[in-house]
């Protein structure tokens, strides 16, 4: 099936998100905008990845539930993509990194790009930390790996990512989390120095997140992401994988299928468009 035979079917089964929730996406757009123009201006490497791919390629823009846009910058240049925003983003947005609001979660390849006007709250936010919260987009850090077995790899990242996890989110006091506090450190530094050993010694030629910030899928060839194509997404052309049908099957299995409706979900409690207006309501 062709991407457009892909998108006839797609538009069929269900229509693009409309009201508050479209107004969300829409302002994640804008953010997306302004990295491609920095991107462009620095020949940094993106693309649009997981969530936002699928979307460009089963809806040519946002899944119609979704209130997330995911962004995967390559190793070899995401310092200096954080450089260039820090120095040239517009002034009504921010780059959010671990450095800059260290009580926001960030790091470990994973920074936020943040609309200073709105507000976006999501189940990990904390209001007892004083750190930016307006709608954003996520930009991963995209590392190399070594080939090994699915299920090793899969493994490790899950280890790593639920150990990090526990240490970098707000989460209540209870007696199973403070057994975890005690026991997550040994889990983590073991299962990253498995990680770093296996990179060590084999030819690295896979691209993924950093297995702090797994949440599911498996890696892809180097050679499938690059050289980058082109996709329409919301009426813009974008960098995506060159073998795009090989990310989303690494990242979803069958991507083409359309979830039950009970499992679309957003990821916001609450948004403010403007943060002098009201609550909006999906």
């Amino acid at each position: 099936m062709n991407l457009q035979e892909i998108r006839s079917k797609t538009e069929l089964e269900i229509p693009r998100a409309t009201g508050s929730l479209r107004e969300v996406q829409l302002r994640m757009l804008d953010i997306l905008l302004e990295v491609k123009r920095l991107c462009n201006k620095h020949d940094i490497r993106y693309w649009l990845d997981f969530g936002t791919l699928l979307g460009a390629v089963r809806h040519a823009g946002f899944i119609p539930w979704d209130d997330d846009l995911d962004v995967c910058v390559l190793e070899d240049d995401f310092e200096r993509f954080l450089r260039v925003c820090s120095e040239e983003l517009p002034d009504w947005l921010v780059l959010q990194t671990e450095k800059t609001e260290k009580d926001s979660g960030m790091g470990a390849g994973l920074v936020k790009i943040r609309d200073k006007n709105s507000l976006y709250i999501h189940d990990f936010d904390s209001f007892r930390s004083d750190y930016s919260k307006g709608i954003f987009i996520d930009v991963f850090k995209s590392v190399r790996y070594p080939e090994m077995p699915r299920g090793l790899f899969c493994y490790l990242s899950r280890r790593v990512s639920f150990a990090y996890g526990f240490w970098h989110y707000h989460l209540p006091i209870s007696m199973k989390n403070i057994i975890c506090y005690c026991v997550y450190p040994f889990s983590y530094c073991f299962h990253k120095a498995i990680f770093e050993f296996l990179c060590a010694i084999k030819k690295k030629r896979y691209l993924f997140s950093t297995p702090e910030r797994y949440v599911y899928g498996l890696y892809t060839p180097e050679d499938e992401i690059f050289p980058l194509s082109e996709m329409d997404f919301e009426g813009h052309l974008f960098p995506v994988p060159r073998n795009w049908d090989r990310r989303l099957c690494d990242s979803f299995g069958d991507y083409l299928k359309i979830p039950e409706k009970t499992k679309r979900r957003t990821h916001a409690k609450y948004v403010f468009l403007d943060k002098g207006k009201g609550v909006i309501e999906y």
